[in-house]
């Protein structure tokens, strides 16, 4: 089998792609570690439902993983620690979440405030 070759779906894969992404990669990551490519890992997430499941969750501990990197920046805990590529990270990777509202408020007042509010829990 040639690098090229599409991998055939295993249930083991939902491990992989969870644990890759919760540990805050891309889904570009568990592509190469699962050996697939982009479509074939949608194709995967539309066929099996736990896939599907296990790419979710890892996107939202993903998620969790990169607000804790700026919780700790923001506290100071992180040395080198910079607000501007966390910002960026967050806003294009977690849209859903930190997308602009140019109407109300910056992106680093809205990010401000959730880690305030996620610090106040």
């Amino acid at each position: 089998m040639g690098v090229w070759s599409q991998s055939k779906y295993k249930a083991d894969y939902c491990q992989i792609a969870f644990d890759v992404l919760s540990a805050g990669k891309s889904k570009a990551h568990v592509c190469c570690k699962i050996g697939i490519t982009r479509p074939t890992l949608y194709e995967w997430v539309a066929q099996h439902e736990e896939f599907a499941d296990a790419v979710n969750m890892g996107l939202q501990h993903a998620q969790a993983h990169w607000e804790d990197i700026g919780e700790q920046g923001v506290k100071g805990d992180l040395e080198k620690f910079s607000a501007t590529p966390w910002i960026f990270t967050m806003k294009n990777r977690f849209r859903d979440d930190y997308k602009e509202d140019k109407q109300e408020k910056t992106v680093s007042e809205t990010i401000v405030e959730k880690l305030i509010d996620r610090l106040v829990e």
